[in-house]
This record gives structure tokens, sequence and C-alpha cells, in this order.
């Protein structure tokens, strides 16, 4: 039988969790409105199909009914006249992200468009 160590096994010592890298963006985006934050969150976390609440989970915050979206919708991609447009931002830059919605379900988002430098 092994030998347990019994200052490990009180709890008195701090057990470390490692990081979660998107919590680390997620932070970055939410408190400093970093830009190249919100592009690793839209590159690496978010897909088509998400719902809603996932990508706002993803982004740490609730994105922005944009009830007059017509002219989104207009700029390109198969989008339908009931689908919903959602804002999230402005980053430090000034720019903000739109994302399209379909009975609640992400849709047309390419991660590609995101690039990384």
């Amino acid at each position: 039988m092994p030998e347990w160590d019994s200052k490990a096994m009180s709890g008195s010592q701090r057990v470390e969790k490692k990081a979660d890298p998107a919590e680390k963006y997620r932070t970055r985006f939410q408190t400093e409105r970093d830009a190249k934050a919100l592009d690793w969150i839209l590159k690496n976390r978010l897909y088509s199909g998400m719902s809603r609440g996932s990508v706002e989970k993803e982004l740490g915050e609730a994105g922005e009914f944009q009830e007059s979206s017509k002219w989104l919708k207009a700029t390109g991609g198969t989008f339908r006249t009931t689908d919903e447009a959602y804002r999230w931002g402005p980053d430090e830059s000034g720019r903000s992200v739109y994302l399209i919605f379909r009975d609640d379900v992400l849709v047309n988002f390419n991660p590609g468009d995101f690039e990384l430098e």
C-alpha cells in the first residue's frame, strides 16, 4: 500500500487550476475591449450552428439586438428577412461585430474572416 501525504490530503495546499485560454481572451475583451482578444474568440470559439446563448457565453456578454438590420442583410450572404442581427462591441478601435441568427442559431459565420496577426 502506498503511503499518502497527509498534508496533500488535508486540503491545506492550494490546488492551482490551469487557466482556460478562452477565459483569458474573454476577460481582456470585457475589461479592455481588446480588439485582438475579440478576434481570437471569433476565430477560435465561434462557429455556425451555435445558439445565441452559447455565443453570448463565449463573448462574455449579451449582444445588442439590431432592430433595423436590413442594411446588414443586404451586404451579402444568404440571409432571410426574418433573420435577427446582434451587435458586440465596440472594441478599443471602435469596431463592432454583427452576427446573424436564424431561429436563435448563428448562421453564415466564417471564422476565417477573423485572421489573426
